[in-house]
Protein backbone atom coordinates (compact mmCIF):
# COMPACT_ATOMS: atom_id res chain seq x y z
CA UNK A 1 0.00 0.00 0.00
CA UNK A 2 1.53 3.32 -1.00
CA UNK A 3 1.73 6.26 1.37
CA UNK A 4 -0.93 8.08 -0.63
CA UNK A 5 -3.48 5.26 -0.28
CA UNK A 6 -6.15 5.72 2.34
CA UNK A 7 -6.53 3.27 5.22
CA UNK A 8 -9.75 1.27 5.05
CA UNK A 9 -11.54 -1.86 6.14
CA UNK A 10 -12.67 -4.31 3.49
CA UNK A 11 -15.58 -6.45 4.60
CA UNK A 12 -17.35 -9.58 3.42
CA UNK A 13 -20.57 -10.22 5.29
CA UNK A 14 -22.42 -13.54 5.19
CA UNK A 15 -25.58 -14.59 7.01
CA UNK A 16 -23.98 -14.86 10.46
CA UNK A 17 -20.31 -14.26 9.65
CA UNK A 18 -18.19 -11.20 9.08
CA UNK A 19 -14.76 -11.22 7.45
CA UNK A 20 -12.74 -8.01 7.76
CA UNK A 21 -9.46 -7.18 6.05
CA UNK A 22 -7.63 -4.22 7.60
CA UNK A 23 -5.84 -2.11 4.98
CA UNK A 24 -3.27 0.41 6.23
CA UNK A 25 -3.33 1.92 9.71
CA UNK A 26 -6.10 1.15 12.18
CA UNK A 27 -6.30 4.19 14.45
CA UNK A 28 -8.63 6.57 16.25
CA UNK A 29 -9.25 8.16 12.84
CA UNK A 30 -11.22 5.15 11.61
CA UNK A 31 -12.10 3.40 14.90
CA UNK A 32 -15.50 5.08 15.26
CA UNK A 33 -16.70 3.90 11.85
CA UNK A 34 -15.38 0.44 12.63
CA UNK A 35 -17.23 0.40 15.99
CA UNK A 36 -20.49 1.40 14.30
CA UNK A 37 -20.03 -1.40 11.77
CA UNK A 38 -19.38 -3.89 14.61
CA UNK A 39 -22.49 -2.77 16.52
CA UNK A 40 -24.59 -3.08 13.37
CA UNK A 41 -23.28 -6.59 12.71
CA UNK A 42 -23.96 -7.66 16.30
CA UNK A 43 -27.48 -6.20 16.09
CA UNK A 44 -28.02 -8.43 13.04
CA UNK A 45 -26.88 -11.43 15.13
CA UNK A 46 -23.68 -11.87 13.16
CA UNK A 47 -21.53 -13.54 15.81
CA UNK A 48 -18.67 -15.08 13.81
CA UNK A 49 -15.86 -12.64 13.06
CA UNK A 50 -12.51 -13.12 11.36
CA UNK A 51 -10.29 -10.06 11.23
CA UNK A 52 -7.25 -10.27 8.97
CA UNK A 53 -4.36 -7.93 9.74
CA UNK A 54 -2.12 -9.01 6.87
CA UNK A 55 -2.20 -5.53 5.30
CA UNK A 56 -2.42 -3.61 8.57
CA UNK A 57 0.58 -1.33 8.93
CA UNK A 58 -0.13 -0.32 12.53
CA UNK A 59 -2.71 -0.01 15.29
CA UNK A 60 -3.22 2.44 18.11
CA UNK A 61 -4.80 1.93 21.52
CA UNK A 62 -8.19 3.29 20.42
CA UNK A 63 -8.49 0.70 17.68
CA UNK A 64 -7.26 -2.04 20.02
CA UNK A 65 -9.93 -0.92 22.46
CA UNK A 66 -12.57 -1.51 19.77
CA UNK A 67 -11.13 -4.99 19.16
CA UNK A 68 -11.29 -5.59 22.93
CA UNK A 69 -14.92 -4.39 22.92
CA UNK A 70 -15.78 -6.84 20.13
CA UNK A 71 -13.99 -9.67 21.93
CA UNK A 72 -15.90 -8.97 25.14
CA UNK A 73 -19.20 -8.82 23.25
CA UNK A 74 -18.48 -12.14 21.53
CA UNK A 75 -17.44 -13.70 24.84
CA UNK A 76 -20.75 -12.67 26.47
CA UNK A 77 -22.95 -14.15 23.73
CA UNK A 78 -24.81 -17.26 24.73
CA UNK A 79 -24.56 -19.69 21.85
CA UNK A 80 -22.12 -20.12 18.98
CA UNK A 81 -19.82 -17.15 18.48
CA UNK A 82 -16.18 -16.55 17.69
CA UNK A 83 -13.66 -13.81 17.03
CA UNK A 84 -10.45 -14.84 15.33
CA UNK A 85 -7.68 -12.42 14.46
CA UNK A 86 -5.10 -13.54 11.96
CA UNK A 87 -1.92 -12.45 10.24
CA UNK A 88 -0.74 -10.12 13.00
CA UNK A 89 2.73 -8.85 12.17
CA UNK A 90 5.38 -8.91 14.88
CA UNK A 91 4.62 -5.43 16.26
CA UNK A 92 0.83 -5.83 16.16
CA UNK A 93 1.17 -9.25 17.82
CA UNK A 94 3.24 -7.69 20.61
CA UNK A 95 0.62 -4.97 21.15
CA UNK A 96 -2.15 -7.56 21.16
CA UNK A 97 -0.38 -9.72 23.76
CA UNK A 98 0.97 -6.87 25.90
CA UNK A 99 -2.58 -5.58 26.37
CA UNK A 100 -3.87 -9.07 27.27
CA UNK A 101 -6.26 -9.38 24.35
CA UNK A 102 -5.00 -12.90 23.63
CA UNK A 103 -6.61 -13.97 26.93
CA UNK A 104 -10.11 -13.79 25.44
CA UNK A 105 -9.66 -13.36 21.69
CA UNK A 106 -8.55 -16.27 19.53
CA UNK A 107 -5.49 -15.72 17.41
CA UNK A 108 -4.65 -17.81 14.41
CA UNK A 109 -1.36 -18.77 16.10
CA UNK A 110 -3.20 -20.16 19.13
CA UNK A 111 -5.15 -22.50 16.84
CA UNK A 112 -2.00 -23.97 15.35
CA UNK A 113 0.07 -26.70 16.95
CA UNK A 114 3.12 -28.56 15.74
CA UNK A 115 0.74 -31.14 14.29
CA UNK A 116 -1.42 -28.57 12.46
CA UNK A 117 0.64 -26.13 10.46
CA UNK A 118 -1.12 -23.92 7.90
CA UNK A 119 1.20 -24.81 5.02
CA UNK A 120 1.27 -28.56 5.58
CA UNK A 121 -1.80 -29.88 3.82
CA UNK A 122 -2.31 -33.52 2.98
CA UNK A 123 -5.00 -35.27 1.01
CA UNK A 124 -8.04 -36.30 3.01
CA UNK A 125 -7.36 -39.98 3.65
CA UNK A 126 -11.00 -41.04 3.52
CA UNK A 127 -11.91 -38.95 0.49
CA UNK A 128 -12.28 -41.94 -1.85
CA UNK A 129 -14.43 -43.80 0.68
CA UNK A 130 -16.68 -40.76 1.18
CA UNK A 131 -16.92 -40.34 -2.56
CA UNK A 132 -17.99 -43.97 -2.98
CA UNK A 133 -20.57 -43.60 -0.21
CA UNK A 134 -22.00 -40.48 -1.84
CA UNK A 135 -22.15 -42.11 -5.27
CA UNK A 136 -23.83 -45.18 -3.77
CA UNK A 137 -26.41 -43.10 -1.91
CA UNK A 138 -27.10 -41.03 -5.02
CA UNK A 139 -27.91 -44.17 -7.00
CA UNK A 140 -29.95 -45.62 -4.14
CA UNK A 141 -31.94 -42.37 -4.11
CA UNK A 142 -32.66 -42.83 -7.81
CA UNK A 143 -34.03 -46.27 -7.03
CA UNK A 144 -36.14 -44.82 -4.21
CA UNK A 145 -37.43 -42.19 -6.61
CA UNK A 146 -38.62 -44.84 -9.05
CA UNK A 147 -38.56 -48.62 -8.72
CA UNK A 148 -37.96 -48.76 -12.50
CA UNK A 149 -34.45 -47.44 -11.82
CA UNK A 150 -33.54 -50.53 -9.78
CA UNK A 151 -32.70 -52.59 -12.85
CA UNK A 152 -30.84 -49.69 -14.47
CA UNK A 153 -28.53 -49.06 -11.49
CA UNK A 154 -28.37 -52.57 -10.00
CA UNK A 155 -24.80 -53.22 -11.21
CA UNK A 156 -23.47 -49.81 -10.08
CA UNK A 157 -25.03 -50.27 -6.63
CA UNK A 158 -23.59 -53.81 -6.30
CA UNK A 159 -20.09 -52.70 -7.32
CA UNK A 160 -20.11 -49.80 -4.86
CA UNK A 161 -21.53 -51.92 -2.01
CA UNK A 162 -18.82 -54.53 -2.59
CA UNK A 163 -16.09 -51.87 -2.76
CA UNK A 164 -17.24 -50.35 0.54
CA UNK A 165 -17.51 -53.76 2.18
CA UNK A 166 -13.82 -54.41 1.30
CA UNK A 167 -12.68 -51.10 2.81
Amino acid sequence: MSATEKSCFLVNVAKDSVFILIQGKATFLNASTFKQFIDNALDKKQYHFVIDFENCTGMDSTFLGIIAYLGLQIKSIKGPSVLIVRNLNKRNNELFHNLGLHNFITTEDSLLTEDAQPNKFTELEEAKKFEAIDVLKAHQNLVLASKNNASIFKDVINILENKLAQD
